[in-house]
């Protein structure tokens, strides 16, 4: 090769190379059988070929193809390993954040059921509650009739009314309207005590149901947490 070493090379401020010191022909041409040029030396290179002379000497090949192929096979098979593990790691987290906005999701719907619920059975047991005063009131009433003894509507005295009725047609009509009046009482009785013993049994069937129910959610809230623990050991 020959060439002035302290010679400014052409177009310096664009591949960078000032001088053939810092281009270095020999040695780039010596590494161009295991790796392709770089824009920069080809440039400087044709740019300043008038500074040196280069003898081609022929390459042996290797016998199973170039090296440089061989290099791009395994920098294209690196690559889609890496865009795989790329891909896959984005999918997991994509997975993951589904499942847990799902399951948020699934929590806020839950609570608001409950507290639907919660409100909806707050109203049954207040208007339960308002039939079984009902139902007392009603018993009461017939008690206090019961014990004064035909005494008139809420304990007052009804005054007689004087008139020239026959004494014995009169006394068949009492004790005929106080039959009447004893049966009819003793149906509504009857009637009251059946409806608060059915109330009362209805709110026991209640009481285990809600019991049952509770001990079900209690259940499946233990099962979603030991699932969820195991999903995070999992992927540690």
């Amino acid at each position: 090769m020959e060439s002035g070493f302290s010679d400014r090379l052409v177009g310096s401020e664009i591949h960078g190379f000032h001088t053939l010191r810092d281009l270095d022909v020999p040695n780039i041409m010596e590494e161009s059988r295991t790796r392709w040029l770089r824009p920069n030396e080809i440039h400087a290179m044709l740019c300043n070929h008038k500074y040196f002379t280069i003898n081609v000497k022929p390459v042996k090949l290797p016998m199973s193809g170039t090296i440089v192929l061989f290099d791009r096979k395994i920098q294209h098979a690196f690559r889609n390993y890496d865009s795989k593990k790329k891909i896959a790691a984005a999918a997991h987290i994509q997975h993951r954040f589904h499942t847990w906005k799902t399951r948020k999701n699934f929590l806020n719907m839950r609570r608001q059921a409950i507290k639907i619920q919660a409100a909806f059975r707050g109203f049954q047991e207040r208007r339960q509650y308002r039939k079984i005063i009902w139902s007392i009131g009603v018993l009461e009433k017939a008690i206090l009739r019961w014990r004064l003894k035909r005494k008139g509507f809420r304990g007052l005295q009804v005054e007689p009314v004087e008139t020239d009725v026959d004494p014995k047609h009169e006394s068949d009509t009492e004790e005929d309207f106080y039959k009447i009046s004893q049966k009819q009482a003793g149906e509504r009785v009857e009637r009251s005590v059946i409806r608060v013993q059915a109330m009362f049994r209805s709110k026991q069937a209640q009481e285990q149901y809600r019991r049952m129910k509770l001990t079900y959610n209690q259940a499946t809230v233990e099962y979603e947490g030991l699932l969820d623990t195991d999903m995070v050991e999992s992927d540690l």
